[in-house]
């Protein structure tokens, strides 16, 4: 089967330096003699329809040049086909905007050449699992491919989607704007349970629910994560109290959060909560209008898409093909020669 590759480039994303970054990508791509075309998003939520579009048009390799926030579109719309059709295509990631946490778990550098180069020349093929969110309140689904979360999560989200404290830039606009929220949020009751099983009364600060690890631009929340898994990591705080919370949001990029009093860390096929009223709700750092939600039903989906990811990944161990159809599962824990978030930095500057 001959590749065709179609990039989808958020020219807003990464504080709109995303075109700038396209622009020094573009010329190894054209020199690496793939074919390829390439095509502007101009409105929001426009990337599902534009995966749909490249899909229809026979390119096998759909590539997002953006943040998480256009990365989710495009998954919505690989989703939008049958299974069979899935699997002739491949998802891929150029990490052009802030938070860049599905590209973390790919192994993707952040230089537009190192991240062109490794996208083209070093990548393989996996199943990778999906999250489908049902929103009870507003009878919508849609879905993540690497967290959903909501709390003091998705409200930093929606102050940076507001342009809060803008003058901050990278990353680190994210722990910030936490901090700021921390101190506003409040605590809404909320019940939790897990594949059907008993409800847990908790009060929201934050819930993770994880295919991948990071959220909010390296917040190691669900630490033992893996794409290839057929089950969620939870992460989610029962009881915790502000100052711990500030604590916690000092210790999460590290993965030292979970032995703090409050937090608690489960696995699961299917998550469901109640809130006690509604809150906008994030899948891979995308709110919509409709997410905004006192009661959801989170499923996993197992090896529902493929994606490109890193054979030489600096810290997450990714089986093959073979290995998977062998039977052989995935270890979220185990490392290569680097812990997640010098992974991260070492993207970061590379």
């Amino acid at each position: 089967m001959s590749l065709k590759w179609k990039f989808i480039v958020n020219p807003n994303a990464g504080t709109q330096r995303c075109v700038e970054r396209w622009e020094k990508a573009e010329p190894y791509i054209k020199k690496s003699g793939i074919d390829y075309d390439m095509i502007l998003t101009t409105a929001r939520k426009q990337g599902k329809q534009l995966a749909i579009d490249a899909i229809n048009d026979g390119f096998n390799r759909i590539i997002v040049a953006s943040g998480d926030g256009v990365v989710n579109e495009a998954i919505n719309g690989i989703m939008s086909f049958p299974e069979k059709k899935r699997k002739e295509v491949a998802f891929g990631v150029l990490p052009f905007g802030t938070g860049n946490d599905l590209a973390t778990y790919m192994g993707i550098p952040w230089s537009p050449e190192n991240a062109v180069k490794t996208l083209i020349e070093k990548t393989a093929v996996s199943p990778s699992s999906i999250g489908k969110v049902k929103y009870h309140d507003t009878k919508s689904e849609i879905y993540f491919g690497n967290m959903f979360d909501f709390g003091i999560s998705s409200l930093v989200n929606l102050g940076n989607m507001a342009g809060e404290m803008n003058w901050i830039k990278g990353p680190s606009r994210y722990t910030f704007l936490a901090v700021k929220k921390l101190f506003t949020v409040k605590q809404r009751k909320g019940k939790i349970r897990f594949d059907d099983g008993e409800w847990i009364d908790f009060r929201l600060m934050l819930v993770t629910i994880g295919i991948g690890k990071s959220v909010g631009g390296g917040m190691l929340a669900c630490v033992n994560a893996h794409p290839q898994n057929d089950f969620f990591d939870i992460c989610f705080t029962e009881n915790l109290s502000k100052p711990r919370t500030l604590v916690g949001i000092q210790k999460i990029f590290k993965g030292e959060h979970l032995k703090l009093k409050g937090i608690r860390y489960s696995y699961a096929k299917k998550v469901e909560v109640k809130l006690e009223s509604s809150i906008g709700m994030e899948h891979d750092g995308e709110i919509y209008e409709e997410d905004f939600s006192a009661h959801v039903e989170v499923n996993i989906l197992p090896r529902a898409y493929n994606v490109l990811y890193n054979t030489e990944h600096p810290s997450m161990y990714w089986l093959t093909e073979e290995e998977l159809k062998q039977g052989k599962k995935p270890d979220g824990v185990a490392t290569k020669h680097m812990k997640h978030w010098d992974a991260r930095m070492w993207q970061e500057k590379n």
